[in-house]
């Protein structure tokens, strides 16, 4: 979803990069999710290991548990170069018992050939406010916690 009526091309390159990455990882299908990044992407998602490349993106979200959805909004998007796309979205992750996790992305894309795929992923937990269900920054860093002591 993009968040403005006025939508410029940075802003549908963001949607229709992040529109094919929700379709991968609300099936969770690392192997098209990684299709999205450059061969060198720089990424990190929310666990503290900074990972580069298709195949250490690939093990981070072949580690996720299945069944987490994702549904996101443009904030901004800037054109950097006329082959570069930047920008921020909203992210919200739910997951099968109906928690939540909400998240901030700085994206950049690059175009090669007819193609934009991400060369910059940076994931950040929004603060948790007043959300019913909010999944920890905790449970985020061992996504396989079970939440018990």
């Amino acid at each position: 979803m993009i968040n403005s009526a006025a939508a410029t091309l940075p802003a549908h390159v963001l949607a229709d990069s992040l529109a094919a990455w929700k379709l991968a990882f609300d099936r969770h299908r690392p192997e098209d999710m990684v299709g999205l990044f450059t061969h060198d992407a720089l990424f990190q998602g929310l666990s503290p290991t900074l990972r580069t490349g298709r195949s250490e993106i690939f093990g981070y979200y072949h580690a996720l548990p299945p069944g987490i959805t994702a549904s996101f909004q443009i904030i901004q998007a800037r054109q950097l170069a006329q082959h570069l796309v930047c920008g921020f979205a909203r992210v919200q992750f739910v997951y099968l018992d109906g928690r939540t996790l909400p998240v901030q992305l700085s994206l950049v894309l690059r175009r090669d050939g007819q193609a934009w795929c991400i060369a910059q992923y940076h994931a950040s937990v929004l603060p948790e406010g007043k959300q019913t269900g909010a999944v920890t920054l905790a449970e985020v860093m061992n996504p396989f916690a079970d939440g018990k002591d």
